[in-house]
């Protein structure tokens, strides 16, 4: 089990990816997909609207863009921008956080914490029950950031497409060159890790999953004191 858990990166990935696929269409169903696709399609036509009338303006000034080239501009930046609206359409319940692991002591919590990192000890059997403890909830808030930051991704990418047309547009037949804002890149980087680690994490946590349950359960902790003595106060009563 620790072997098949050794290979990396590419095998974790593939697992976390099946993972994801199985698990999205129970967390993000028909109707609050087709919602998000809506309110990404209509924040992209009113975008575009507003980019174009936008850029009739500035043509009107200055005429350093074509006109051809500024509807392609304002197509790639409005899709980039229906993307992030989609992205921040709400897909589940509300309150995403995870609740408390309650019983577990920091100690045990650093153990739990080294079987997620790059080539993990195998899980000890003290720790089956807390490995598994939390790990549905887990495993369904990676689900949704990863659903949510593809979205990201590709609005990213049209913006930065449509900032890469104006540049090479403004700069053909002028001596002023605009330069590309690298924060733009930074964030397609930023968005787009987001969703790998998240797949990645997924795909480390279906393995450590699978570990902790081919142990055998904990046996519960036996009872401090005699087994024969009784429960409760031990003092005694006027007249017993």
């Amino acid at each position: 089990m620790t072997e098949a858990r050794e290979q990396e990166p590419r095998t974790v990935f593939r697992t976390g990816w099946q993972v994801y696929r199985e698990r999205l269409p129970e967390l993000v169903d028909r109707r609050h997909h087709r919602r998000a696709v809506r309110v990404g399609i209509v924040v992209a036509v009113v975008a575009f609207a507003g980019l174009l009338l936008l850029g009739a303006f500035v043509e009107r000034l200055d005429g350093a863009v074509p006109v051809a080239a500024g509807v392609v501009v304002a197509l790639l930046v409005a899709a980039g921008i229906g993307c992030v609206g989609a992205a921040l359409t709400p897909i589940g319940p509300r309150g995403w956080a995870l609740p408390p692991v309650p019983g577990i002591g920091w100690r045990t919590q650093e153990a739990i914490a080294r079987y997620s990192r790059r080539n993990p000890p195998p899980v000890a059997p003290e720790h089956r029950d807390a490995v598994l403890q939390g790990m549905p909830a887990t495993r369904d808030l990676l689900v949704r950031a990863a659903y949510r930051s593809l979205f990201l991704t590709g609005g990213w990418i049209g913006i930065v497409l449509g900032t890469l047309v104006f540049d090479v547009a403004s700069s053909v037949g002028s001596d002023t060159v605009i330069l590309f804002p690298g924060v733009w890149l930074f964030s397609i980087v930023v968005t787009s890790g987001t969703g790998v680690i998240g797949i990645r994490t997924l795909g480390r946590q279906e393995q450590l999953r699978v570990e902790a349950e081919a142990l055998p359960p904990v046996p519960p902790a036996p009872r401090r004191g005699r087994p024969d003595s009784p429960s409760g106060s031990k003092l005694a009563l006027p007249g017993e």
